[in-house]
């Protein structure tokens, strides 16, 4: 049985960058370190791949550049409902990119490759055994005995299901597809869509276009959620994605359509066990705008933090971790938009939604600027600087 000192399960932005940040900030934990991952890279992922400007900060403090990524930059963002439409336009520093899974989560595991860490691919864990001293990882290949393990694996984690039992958390659904750019398309070809129409037919959710660049050409991401929040009988997703698209000229079932369920997000879900922390979609995902990238590179800083002052305290409870999310700028935002999506989606009278659209308009889009999105600046940033953990080092 191979012994580590931190074993992580799942190679994607919430696995990586907690190995990434601990490496800035306790080194020696690298070798000391395990990856494990399922499949290999670049691996397929159901995504739509937007990144707020958050997660490029993040990237910027840990040395990456994501600009030398395949990135689609998005400077405006439309917002409608029957024919009211919201603009949200942004200073290319500050727009919404999009990229592919594939590149980005094969980039990033590069990354930490070059940084030393070892990553074994095609290794899907099997069981997780929690112990009052070390937790044993048991995989397709080998046992693992890991002071800590990190609950990397996604939004159905086996390390969640391991430490909430059978509690379900709640979810949405999801359909997705690529397809070329439609000359009978009415929507702007550098910009992307939003649209709430479907809450009058009973889907708490909204139909997404926006551009993506795919093997170097500019491809179009369309896809309609349910976000199966309030009292409603759940709607069949494709007919109604499937009429939007035919009113700009594609044909659904002319191309391949992907499904998923995605857990809620929810400061009342499974953070941590001892020796056991959730990173991530594991723990859940933003259920206003979807959005998964950028809080898991944020969730790594925070679970690295987390793992060294343990290792300082000889303390892996971590019965705080909770806490340190939720009071971190990510939580705080993370919170405000449940809220906020379990108010919305549940007004899906039209009468009230067309005065919401109409009058109130401003006000929303004020308030989602200042305090839904760019969490990141709010923290203190820049290069993260290795702390000196003098004889603590020992303690593991």
């Amino acid at each position: 049985m191979e012994m580590y000192d931190v074993v992580i399960i799942g190679a994607g932005p919430a696995g990586i960058s907690t190995a990434l940040h601990l490496e800035c900030l306790a080194p020696h934990l690298v070798e000391r370190t395990l990856i494990i991952e399922k499949a290999r890279h670049p691996r397929p992922k159901l995504c739509g791949g937007g990144i707020l400007h958050d997660g490029l900060v993040i990237l910027k403090a840990l040395g990456l550049d994501g600009t030398q990524l395949p990135l689609f930059r998005v400077s405006r963002a439309h917002f409608t409902f029957q024919g009211y439409e919201t603009v949200f336009s942004s200073q290319p520093e500050r727009a919404l990119h999009i990229i592919r899974r594939e590149p980005l989560d094969a980039w990033l595991a590069d990354a930490a490759r070059k940084r030393g860490f070892t990553i074994h691919e095609e290794e899907p864990a099997r069981q997780i055994i929690p112990g009052e001293r070390f937790v044993e990882v048991v995989t397709s290949r080998n046992t693992y005995r890991a002071r800590v393990v990190v609950g990397a694996d996604g939004a159905h984690s086996l390390v969640r299901r391991t430490i909430a039992g059978n509690f379900r958390l709640p979810y949405s659904r999801a359909l997705v597809l690529w397809v070329p750019p439609s000359e009978k398309s009415s929507h702007h070809p550098e910009d992307a869509y939003f649209d709430f129409t479907c809450m009058t037919q009973d889907i708490p959710g909204y139909v997404w276009d926006f551009p993506i660049i795919m093997d170097g050409q500019v491809m179009r991401c369309w896809g309609i959620t349910d976000n199966n929040i309030g009292p409603h009988y759940p709607q069949r997703l494709r007919p109604f994605l499937a009429a939007e698209m035919a009113r700009h000229g594609y044909r659904m079932e002319d191309h391949p359509l992907y499904g998923e369920s995605v857990p809620h997000f929810s400061p009342q879900n499974a953070f941590s066990a001892p020796h056991i922390l959730l990173v991530g979609d594991a723990i859940g995902v933003d259920v206003l705008y979807g959005e998964g990238i950028a809080p898991a590179l944020e969730y790594g800083r925070l679970a690295a933090e987390a793992i060294v002052d343990a290792g300082e305290r000889n303390d892996f409870s971590f019965r705080n971790y909770r806490q340190r999310v939720l009071q971190s700028e990510m939580g705080k935002a993370l919170r405000r938009r449940a809220a906020f999506a379990k108010t919305f989606f549940r007004l899906r009278s039209p009468v009230i939604q067309r005065w919401i659209w109409g009058r109130l308009s401003a006000l929303v889009r004020w308030s989602t600027e200042r305090f839904l999105v760019n969490w990141a600046s709010g923290e203190p940033r820049g290069t993260i600087r290795t702390r000196n953990l003098g004889s603590h080092s020992e303690k593991w």
